[in-house]
């Protein structure tokens, strides 16, 4: 299979596969661009590598099932493993109607962050209170025209009442903000006090920082937004291994398997009976009945992302 470059993924699903069946995982880590490449030279020379795939929602969006490389999955997993009430929300979380894309992830992505030797928390309680002109050139941002889910924050206030086009031109221009590209090094400028507020930070690196105890906090706006990261599920159409490939498909889908993913990935089950890892944060579990954006729909994903990205190009360039 091929997944995220994450370490403890790499190191601790292969093991905890292995211990349940006596099988050997090989297990890629790999960016979804990266991996994408790979396999399109690949299968130009009738090469077929890899049997499951979990990847990106851009990746398995806009190249994977673009391409028709992946199969659907009713044919895959189980009966268990398709009833509605084992998934969080009562529905079995397929991202496309073919139903080849299964989320086995989802979780709040991570909003605002200030250092709070510079910004009272308490000051900032919706994404408008950004605009405010004591901060224009001091915000960081994760460049939305880079690979990665910060163009999720421009589709975001696009949808949302009383934001739109116009917020975007505010916040992304107007304002002026520092465009970065590098999550871990954003945290790390952050914590030191070169920016007082960054936004598009990934999860992992700023989990981190908090447990280090430097003086960074993530702010909860009005506006939130869900993803599943790298937490999308797939088949091969033309898998080398196929009885192999239904049997891991079908692990990553149960419980236990569902369970062993998302702990070494760090993430939260869209599977009712998989409790989120106990060291995350509350405001990482999406609650029931609470609005979000969803940055992983189908329609966000096919059109919205383009329409966001061509909305800010106009406004700051292309890269």
């Amino acid at each position: 299979m091929s997944g995220p470059p994450t370490d403890t993924v790499r190191q601790k699903l292969p093991q905890a596969f292995q211990q349940t069946y006596g099988t050997k995982l090989d297990y890629i880590g790999t960016s979804g661009k990266d991996n994408a490449a790979r396999l399109q030279s690949e299968r130009q020379a009738g090469i077929y590598s890899q049997d499951v795939f979990v990847g990106g929602a851009d990746t398995m969006a806009n190249t994977y099932h673009a391409q028709n490389w992946i199969a659907p999955l009713t044919g895959v997993l189980t009966p268990a493993e398709l009833e509605t009430k084992a998934w969080r929300g009562g529905t079995v979380p397929f991202v496309d109607a073919d139903k080849s894309i299964l989320s086995i992830s989802r979780y709040v992505t991570v909003p605002i962050v200030v250092n709070t030797d510079q910004v009272d928390p308490k000051e900032i309680t919706t994404w408008k209170d950004l605009l405010d002109p004591k901060w224009k050139g001091k915000i960081a941002t994760i460049d939305p025209r880079s690979p990665g889910g910060a163009i999720y924050n421009v589709g975001m206030f696009q949808a949302a009442p009383g934001y739109g086009d116009d917020f975007v031109k505010r916040l992304y221009k107007d304002q002026s903000p520092v465009l970065i590209t590098d999550s871990r090094q954003g945290t790390d400028d952050l914590a030191k006090g070169k920016y007082p507020i960054a936004l598009g930070l990934g999860q992992l690196d700023v989990d981190t920082a908090v447990d280090d105890g430097l003086p960074i906090q993530v702010v909860m706006p009005d506006l939130l937004q869900t993803t599943s990261g790298f937490g999308f599920l797939a088949v091969s159409d033309k898998p080398p291994h196929p009885n192999a490939a239904k049997l891991l498909a079908q692990w990553l889908a149960c419980p236990d398997g569902n369970k062993a993913w998302n702990d070494a990935y760090g993430s939260i089950s869209t599977r009712a009976d998989v409790e989120p890892p106990s060291d995350l944060p509350d405001w990482q579990v999406p609650q029931d009945g609470k609005d979000y954006f969803d940055a992983n729909s189908w329609e966000f994903l096919t059109k919205g992302v383009k329409d966001a990205t061509e909305l800010i190009k106009s406004l700051i360039g292309s890269n």
